[in-house]
């Protein structure tokens, strides 16, 4: 991070330019949002965004995307995730049992947290989202 100032107008376009809006819900996006993240680095690249910004403004856009994506996720009910992830299937249009034996096997949601979300914040996105899991799991009669 350099520091940068990020406007409302700077997070707005980043929302605009990397389709936030064309997605279902907060959890797609910010699953989403954790694929322009760097594994390694932990900046965010866009290809037109990180053009045409600058990497270093693009980085701090999206960052505040993500970031104010993940509050709203924080402060939703259980049956809130499990709608949005019920949504998130018919997005991905992936075998509804397959999606779910993968995210409870895998645990992949556990790195879609921004890496400056607080500890026990990612402990209590990850918590919501594995109970949502297991309604979804039992919604299917399985247990897994």
């Amino acid at each position: 991070m350099m520091g940068f100032s990020v406007t409302a107008e700077i997070v707005e376009e980043c929302v605009r330019e990397s389709g936030l809006d064309f997605l279902p819900n907060d959890l797609t996006r910010m699953l989403y949002l954790a694929s322009l993240r760097d594994c390694n680095s932990g900046r965010y690249l866009h290809p037109s965004l990180s053009e045409r910004l600058g990497t270093e403004m693009a980085d701090e856009g999206l960052r505040e995307c993500h970031v104010q994506t993940f509050r709203r996720l924080l402060v939703i009910p259980i049956s809130e995730y499990v709608t949005q992830i019920e949504e998130y299937i018919r997005y991905t249009r992936m075998a509804r049992t397959e999606v779910l034996q993968t995210w409870q096997s895998l645990q992949a949601y556990r790195a879609t947290t921004p890496v400056v979300a607080v500890p026990l914040y990612r402990r209590l996105f990850c918590f919501n989202v594995e109970v949502a899991l297991m309604v979804l799991r039992a919604a299917e009669g399985t247990t897994g």
